[in-house]
């Protein structure tokens, strides 16, 4: 055995000794981190379920808007409450329709025609 080899050794020793408990400092360090940073942005999560939730159910409505709107109903319901022949909400009044009088307005007869 070299006469060098015992000092190296015994300088060694403490070197790694250092340098695996700082080693250990890092990464309990990086774990606490973690673990702050997920308890953190825990309610975030929460968050974002709720806000894709909200969107979905914005989604569905303004789905079921555009196939109210692109209806032929909509349309023949927005007709008949400018020519004063639905109620506010939108319903036709059948005797208004059924009146074959020369009186009755031409829009009525388009909206007959249309509605059958």
């Amino acid at each position: 055995m070299s006469p060098l080899l015992i000092p190296i050794l015994a300088l060694l020793i403490p070197i790694v000794a250092i340098l695996s408990g700082t080693y250990a400092k890092i990464a309990k360090a990086k774990a606490e981190t973690a673990k702050d940073l997920s308890r953190a942005t825990g309610h975030l999560e929460d968050a974002l379920a709720d806000a894709r939730a909200e969107r979905e159910r914005l989604r569905r409505r303004v789905e079921a808007l555009e196939a109210i709107v692109t209806s032929d109903g909509f349309d023949l319901e927005r007709e008949a409450r400018r020519a004063g022949l639905a109620d506010p909400v939108g319903r036709i009044d059948p005797r208004l329709l059924d009146d074959e009088s020369p009186a009755s307005p031409a829009p009525a007869d388009g909206l007959r025609q249309r509605g059958r």
